[in-house]
């Protein structure tokens, strides 16, 4: 028994395939990341399959080993940029887990489907619709964060600020790498008075309804986390933190100030 394979039907499916989950992936893992490279890395991604395939790789264990680990690899490399180390291994196993949800709701409409361009729109319309169910599911998480209290030292004053631990928060200082909390004007208003700011950056963002956004960010002397755990409070006090002053008073009505999950 033998199969017959078209290469350019190959390429272009693993190039339409490979461009979805490297979008959905960087849109979870919220990376900032030109459509042009994760397009490339896409492409490059799909080149790497037809070698694969046309080589006459005489051990399934050792193709294997180059379609999940090579082929992948150097993808999100050249796509997402992600580095060596646990970033890497998050990225990877977030792009296998955008393949199992993408491939699950294409698997439904797939028998039916007997032309490329319906296959790509079927891909295209699953995409979105699973971009729809993620910000359902991160805006239901958002809901049920963790509560807690918050003393926020700098300029020697002290604030009392109520704060949400929101897994939606997972920005980055690009140059330090460190976690970076987001908190309202009215709370840095408290902490700085009149003083003028000094060595002031920015943290680029982005949300629902805002692609690329920026926000100032500013180192604090201290930061003390409260949290009550049955009759005892846990305290977490963190040094130097980084917060990213939003454009609103209060980051919401109930919270002053959003933490970052990492914490």
């Amino acid at each position: 028994m033998y199969y017959e394979l078209y290469i350019d039907l190959f390429f272009a499916e693993n190039f339409m395939m490979d461009s979805l989950l490297l979008l959905f992936a960087a849109r979870i893992s919220k990376r900032q990341v030109k459509r042009k490279r994760i397009f490339l890395g896409a492409a490059a991604g799909s080149l790497l399959t037809c070698l694969v395939i046309a080589l006459p790789i005489p051990s399934a264990a050792l193709k294997m080993i180059l379609f999940h680990g090579f082929v992948n690899v150097f993808m999100l490399k050249a796509g997402l940029g992600v580095n060596w180390g646990r970033d890497l291994v998050y990225a990877w196993i977030l792009l296998y887990v955008s393949g199992f949800l993408l491939g699950g709701a294409m698997m439904v409409f797939r028998p039916y489907i007997q032309s490329l361009s319906l296959f790509f729109l079927l891909a295209v319309g699953s995409y979105y619709l699973l971009l729809k169910v993620w910000e359902l599911i991160t805006a239901f998480s958002r809901q049920k964060g963790f509560q807690c209290t918050v003393l926020v030292s700098c300029k020697g004053r002290t604030l009392k600020l109520q704060a949400l631990i929101d897994s939606g928060n997972s920005l980055r200082d690009a140059q330090s790498g460190k976690p970076v909390h987001i908190v309202g004007r009215q709370a840095i208003r408290g902490l700085w008075k009149d003083e003028p700011v000094t060595g002031l950056r920015y943290v680029s963002y982005h949300s629902v309804g805002r692609e690329n956004g920026i926000m100032p960010l500013l180192e604090l002397d201290r930061m003390k986390i409260l949290r009550r755990r049955g009759n005892e409070t846990e305290t977490i006090t963190i040094d130097r933190p980084l917060v990213a002053v939003c454009e609103e008073e209060k980051v919401t009505e109930q919270y002053d100030i959003i933490l970052n999950l990492d914490i």
